[in-house]
């Protein structure tokens, strides 16, 4: 806090003192060690500040290693004036402060305090008596403080705590209405004081303390205006509502109360209520930019693109440079695929050297979007951090894919530069799962290895594998992975279904199966996937009735070719054919190049029945 030492008897430091040197025979003789002496000197400029730092904890390492002096207060016959005693008493205090003895250090500050009538020694006695639990020095000592230093709302809040928590309201409201006024030309301080005040664990005494001050202030806009912002804190929306209602017929225009109440509206779904607020304000005042900031960003939030676009231009008018305001239309461009306006503001962007990284993220997205993949490759690699910059690395594995460069793909998502081991885990994952595409799966399973060898027990990686592992024909492994993945987590709905679903496909341990999927069911009813195994198990269990109600109930939830299918071939064994086409039929024309489905088809229809009616 800046402090040269406290102010003690007739406006002299005791620095100034020591600096000076005319500190008495007597302390050097005391303070053998000159480390003390200058110790001494030091917490004098910052005593009362509550900041220790590493000069304190170096200085006083020889004292930390004896215990705390501590002399009968009274029993200062051998210091040679009253300056040397507050010293000394001052270093007691800062000792035990740093040691965590706030009781000790409570004592020794407000004995000092009412002696030097230092309002920030009062402090430090008010504030370590409160942490020691010490409540009659720190009602004392606050005192003390409100009436050494009258303006500080901070003596005022800390007193009027005190006061709450004794239940001396009307004494308590008293000092916050002092501490109101002293904060009258200063909201934001005002907010952050009375949100302070709501910390404690009384809130709702604290908050009925508030409330009677406001009560005495209703026509106060700053005292509605930070009232109102507290009832938002505590989620009391329609009170708030009511509180800036208040504010704006007193104050029409006032310049975030405005905002904030359609925000509000907003916030309670009532949107279109909200939109024509601020529509109206903005036709009264077209100059409030930040009004009109607040109404785009709502324009978008409501998807009204094209609308939210025209504001952003304006507020563009305004300030050309304005680089949030350049990144918004880039994005809202992209967002109604006008591309080449968007390449231009995020062109524009770069050239104000703002949102570098993100600008050039969406430049590659518009060239990648216009086949332009040489022009994206480099968009994309000029992105050196940022929140899309795993996304710009994992695009350019993607367009050397395209480019049949799978190998050139996978060095580069594993020579990425990440600093955090997650992000490194999903690249490696990505890696795996563009091998799986190229049918790599010899590559794939060594990459989700690497994994495991990094993150042991990541249950994402360990599904992943399993499901690999079933492709490759490792169903030893793949029963493995996924009792350790239900192992770390018993009730992983996907684990149990594929476990499930495996087990009926592949072996047959029917019972067993049946039982994971009924659990996996059950913690997730409508899930497609899942109604589409108990089905399927169902089947295999013989009992086609109950097996066509899941199929169908799945597809019912979904159209997908595996559920079509699984309800195409039991509908055959059946001996419903007819329905079996009219479900396979359908399927392939929706999913032509499912390999499974079209599996199915010729296994029970030959080549030549195969679109029969």
């Amino acid at each position: 806090m800046g402090r040269t030492g406290y102010q003690i008897a007739n406006n002299q430091s005791p620095m100034t003192n020591y600096q000076n040197g005319s500190i008495s025979v007597k302390i050097k003789l005391f303070c053998k060690n000159i480390g003390v002496i200058i110790l001494t000197n030091f917490l004098m400029g910052c005593a009362g500040s509550g900041a220790h730092g590493n000069a304190i904890a170096q200085k006083t390492h020889a004292l930390e290693a004896q215990s705390t002096p501590r002399p009968s207060p009274k029993n200062y016959g051998h210091f040679g004036s009253q300056q040397q005693e507050y010293m000394y008493k001052i270093l007691v205090a800062d000792i035990a402060r740093l040691r965590g003895d706030n009781a000790l250090a409570a004592e020794y500050f407000f004995e000092v305090a009412k002696q030097t009538r230092d309002p920030r020694l009062a402090e430090n006695a008010a504030q370590t008596a409160w942490e020691a639990r010490k409540y009659n020095i720190a009602m004392a000592a606050a005192r003390l403080w409100v009436t050494l230093a009258p303006d500080n709302p901070n003596a005022r809040q800390i007193l009027g705590r005190m006061l709450l928590r004794q239940k001396r309201t009307k004494e308590a409201v008293a000092h916050l209405d002092a501490m109101v006024d002293s904060l009258k030309d200063d909201p934001q301080r005002l907010l952050s004081v009375m949100e302070a005040m709501l910390e404690q664990p009384n809130r709702a005494k604290a908050l009925e303390l508030i409330e009677k001050v406001v009560a005495k202030r209703k026509n106060d806009p700053v005292m509605l205006w930070t009232y109102s912002r507290l009832l938002i804190r505590l989620n009391k929306l329609d009170q708030a509502l009511e509180v800036l209602r208040t504010l704006l017929n007193r104050v029409p225009d006032h310049a975030e109360a405005v905002p904030l109440y359609a925000l509000l509206l907003d916030k309670q779904d009532r949107r279109s209520q909200a939109l024509q607020w601020m529509k109206k304000a903005l036709h009264k005042h077209p100059e409030k930019q930040k009004w009109r900031l607040v109404y785009a960003q709502m324009l978008a939030d409501a998807q009204q693109y094209e609308k939210s676009i025209k504001q952003f231009q304006r507020l563009l008018s305004a300030d050309p440079k304005n680089g949030d305001t350049l990144y918004a239309l880039g994005v809202l461009s992209l967002q109604t695929k006008q591309l080449s306006a968007a390449k231009g503001y995020f062109i524009k962007l770069i050239n104000t050297k703002q949102r570098f990284n993100n600008a050039s993220y969406y430049l590659g997205q518009i060239a990648q979007e216009g086949k332009d993949q040489e022009n994206a490759l480099s968009w994309y690699r000029q992105v050196k951090g940022g929140s899309n910059y795993l996304n710009a690395q994992v695009r350019i594995a993607l367009i050397l894919v395209e480019q049949g460069q799978i190998d050139k793909a996978t060095e580069h998502l594993r020579t990425v530069p990440v600093s955090r081991e997650e992000d490194r885990i999903s690249l490696i994952q990505i890696e795996a799962e563009l091998l799986i595409d190229q049918k790599r799966y010899q590559q794939a399973m060594e990459a989700y290895n690497r994994v495991l060898k990094l993150k042991q027990n990541n249950t994402d990686v360990l599904y992943m594998r399993a499901l690999l592992a079933e492709k490759m024909g490792r169903m030893a492994q793949l029963e493995q992975d996924l009792r350790r993945v239900l192992l770390i987590e018993p009730k992983n709905v996907n684990a149990l279904n594929a476990l499930g679903y495996s087990l009926a496909d592949h072996t047959d341990r029917y019972q067993e199966a049946y039982e994971l999927i009924k659990q996996a069911l059950a913690l997730s009813p409508d899930d497609y996937y899942i109604l589409d195994s108990m089905g399927w198990i169902l089947y295999k269990m013989g009992k086609y009735t109950q097996a066509i109600a899941y199929l169908r109930k799945a597809q019912a939830n979904q159209e997908d070719p595996e559920i079509a299918a699984h309800l195409g071939e039991v509908l055959w064994v059946t001996g419903d054919q007819r329905a079996a086409r009219q479900v396979w039929e359908k399927a392939i024309e929706t999913f032509p190049d499912d390999e499974k489905l079209r599996g199915v088809v010729d296994r029970f229809l030959p080549e030549k029945e195969q679109g029969e009616p």
